[in-house]
């Protein structure tokens, strides 16, 4: 049986190791196009800001350790040009046969429609390009960011701690606008314009352009000469090998699969950012194209490519970033999301202290907790405090509670620990819920 995985990323990865896991007579290659597996690509903005050096640190494994210790055929630098129904065709004039067809291709920057030119103006997304990226913004000293998501705000941080001008621009009414409601987002615009970021909302990019030795940012508010240019608006799911297959695509542009990651096409699956799923909350098909959810992803694939009958449920969509001094975390819908999708929500948003108030080093938590109006069930949940553990914490527990289609008063009846140095008697999540009941 020889299965062929297109992409090496965690998705593709996690696909491969675990048949291999399974079934280690399975004959299983995997063709990756740049000179990485395995790849973090959301350690890149930590690396343009030389917290590490070493580009090796991008990957969790390397292709010899695929190789070598878990049997798989790993071929890099090789990009898949052609699919067909039983075969492969590669840049390199190879033809590869294969009974199963794993697509983990991932997404590709999304580029604005407005009219790009210059030769200062980049993406953040393959950690293969990220030492380049690196170089070139060495020499720049004000740097424009075209976008306000997480990329944005982790390449603004980075540049920041550089020494560098920052300049952001966004046509949204406020950053991380896809996890963050805007009475949450106002405590991270504060925290930009504190650290020295000229934030700059609601202005639509018209052209990005190279006047002499500068590149200019022109929008419908404003022109902004800077000297390099990061593109952060988003990115999209890498269809074109789905579309030579004539594989069904989903409703959010990414390739549809049933819970067992199978496509249109019963002996090919799509894993990883490719890929549509379910979000849990809406039960209507939803894309979340980060590595958690990839690797999750390429287990259950594998799993079934193996022989066993695991089901993938769907997201959460739960995700985090920080920016400087603040953590920001969101699961489940905002409170907008909600209203588009016709639910009648109930919202509150409480500031508790992190810390029982006589220990010392106590900092501040803000929470949002989201619920359906009448069922009082758990819909979302934003957080935003100066301590990543206690923001990881909260909203790992309501994206479990949340996944399981808990209520307000499922979460206030939560036995959750109580500690001193690290929460109050009232944890933040229960004092949000007790302050919820009485919008239900």
């Amino acid at each position: 049986m020889r299965i062929v995985v297109i992409g090496g990323g965690a998705a593709g990865m996690s696909t491969a190791s675990r048949i291999k896991r399974i079934k280690p007579d399975f004959d299983v290659m995997v063709f990756e196009s740049s000179n990485m597996v395995s790849h973090a690509p959301c350690g890149i903005p930590y690396f343009l800001e030389g917290l590490f050096n070493d580009e090796s640190l991008f990957m969790h494994y390397t292709p010899d350790y695929f190789i070598n210790v878990r049997g798989i055929k790993v071929r890099t630098n090789v990009s898949v040009v052609k699919v067909y129904d039983n075969f492969i065709l590669t840049n390199t004039g190879e033809r590869v046969e294969w009974d199963y067809l794993v697509l983990a291709t991932g997404s590709i920057p999304r580029i604005p429609s407005a009219h790009i030119s210059g030769d200062r103006v980049f993406t953040i997304h393959h950690p293969s390009r990220a030492m380049e990226t690196r170089k070139l913004l060495e020499s720049a000293n004000t740097v424009g960011i075209v976008g306000s998501g997480y990329i944005g705000l982790e390449v603004a941080e980075a540049m920041r701690v550089k020494g560098k001008e920052v300049i952001m621009v966004s046509r949204s009414s406020h950053p991380l606008s896809r996890s963050l409601d805007g009475d949450m987002s106002v405590l991270i615009i504060d925290e930009m314009v504190r650290s020295g970021v000229k934030v700059k909302l609601n202005e639509s990019l018209i052209e990005v352009s190279k006047q002499g030795g500068s590149q200019v940012i022109m929008t419908d508010s404003g022109k902004y000469i800077v000297d390099a240019v990061v593109l952060a608006t988003g990115v999209v799911p890498n269809v074109e090998l789905a579309n030579m297959l004539n594989l069904r695509i989903g409703e959010t542009g990414a390739v549809w699969v049933n819970e067992h990651m199978i496509t249109s096409n019963e002996r090919i699956y799509a894993v990883g950012d490719v890929a549509e799923t379910i979000n849990v909350v809406t039960g209507k098909p939803y894309w979340h194209p980060f590595g958690t959810t990839a690797n999750k992803m390429g287990y259950i694939a594998g799993s079934n490519i193996a022989g066993l009958r695991l089901r993938f449920p769907g997201v959460a969509g739960t995700s985090m970033t920080r920016f400087m001094n603040l953590y920001a975390a969101s699961t489940g819908l905002t409170e907008r999301e909600a209203i588009r999708h016709g639910l009648k929500v109930a919202s509150v948003i409480i500031k508790a202290e992190t810390r029982a108030r006589y220990y010392p080093g106590h900092g501040e938590l803000t929470v949002k907790l989201i619920a359906e109006r009448g069922s009082g069930r758990i819909i979302g949940g934003q957080f935003i405090g100066n301590d990543g553990g206690q923001v990881l914490g909260r909203v790992n527990t309501l994206a479990s509670l949340i996944l399981k289609r808990a209520t307000v008063e499922d979460l206030f009846l939560s036995d959750l620990a109580y500690l001193p140095p690290v929460t109050q008697v009232w944890d933040p999540l229960i004092i949000a819920a007790r302050q919820l009941f009485n919008k239900l």
